[in-house]
């Protein structure tokens, strides 16, 4: 199985930093971890070996071990390459059926939610440092919920078929391997992008990275009395058009405002959705982080300070 990994991922597209180096080290790694269902140690000199011949600017151990960590906590079924022999094959129709209804019957398994209280949301708001009304707004539009998680009390944000759950008490959730991670996809989870709902006819779109972008970018259009603006997020940096191809025909010939993460992960993500979108014809420009922020969160939170950035995003 070893040997069959190696000449799988030997095939896998080469990391160039600055052109998506992150995406491919990442997809890499899933492909060991969940494709091939390969231990971490395994996994590990197996990615090491391929960080040494593929990459354009190789990553220390400690980046490749937390992307190994990353990718395991994907979604993606375990062994979903066992009957694969290389990157262009795609599994038969039965595989990939079994595939969908195992999703199905994980999220047949989420817990109840549950509406949020007015002081819940009130929670939210503090503890992500955002305007209340901006929770409570994708609170109403049925964004946001209140479930039980791992014995936890825990907010929900989801739409569609994606629902990630983080505590209330701002503590971390645990992976399956005992991992502290601040934010949970539930098992089954599918969606690359939330906030679809409030997508409006020729009105300009902010895209975000990030599920909880989502209540970032409704507090931005909310602290500049923005409303003809519609939040968009993307539920990761992993996210793509191409696995919304409805959305992506949607979003033809709409303007898109793209506010990456400062980081290179953000940056290849903006890069890539702008030449998706770009493609069927919208018009596409991206407005980068003030100095020092790492997200659009930071800046809500030093809102009336950055009120100047915050308003440039929607002109």
């Amino acid at each position: 199985m070893k040997e069959r990994a190696r000449r799988y991922i030997s095939q896998m597209p080469a990391a160039i930093s600055g052109s998506g180096g992150h995406l491919a080290t990442f997809n890499v790694a899933l492909a060991l971890v969940r494709g091939f269902a390969l231990p971490e140690n395994e996994a590990y000199a197996l990615l090491a070996e391929w960080n040494e011949t593929h990459t354009s600017k190789p990553w220390s151990e400690a980046d490749l071990r937390y992307k190994l960590r990353s990718a395991s906590c994907s979604s993606k079924p375990l062994g979903y390459l066992l009957s694969s022999s290389g990157p262009d094959c795609r599994r038969p129709s039965s595989s990939s059926q079994s595939g969908a209804e195992r999703k199905a019957r994980l999220r047949s398994l989420w817990p109840k939610l549950h509406p949020l209280t007015s002081t819940e949301r009130q929670v939210i708001a503090n503890l992500r440092q955002l305007p209340f009304e901006s929770v409570d707004l994708c609170s109403k539009a049925g964004f946001l919920a209140r479930a039980q998680i791992d014995g936890h009390r825990c907010f929900t944000l989801g739409e569609g078929l994606f629902l990630q759950a983080r505590r209330f008490d701002g503590e971390p959730l645990t992976t399956r391997d005992g991992d502290a991670i601040k934010a949970k996809n539930l098992p089954g989870c599918e969606g690359a992008f939330i906030g679809q709902r409030w997508l409006r006819q020729d009105s300009p779109i902010l895209l975000v990275e990030g599920a909880i972008g989502l209540l970032e970018a409704t507090a931005a259009i909310v602290i500049t009395d923005s409303s003809h603006w519609c939040p968009l997020a993307a539920t990761s940096a992993s996210s793509r058009f191409l696995r919304a191809p409805d959305l992506l025909k949607r979003l033809r010939g709409s303007r898109l405002r793209i506010v990456p993460d400062a980081d290179e992960t953000g940056l290849d993500a903006a890069a890539a959705w702008q030449a998706e979108l770009e493609s069927v014809g919208a018009s596409v420009d991206a407005l980068t982080l003030p100095a020092g922020a790492k997200d659009l969160g930071e800046v809500i939170a030093h809102a009336p300070e950055t009120l100047t950035y915050l308003t440039h995003l929607f002109l």
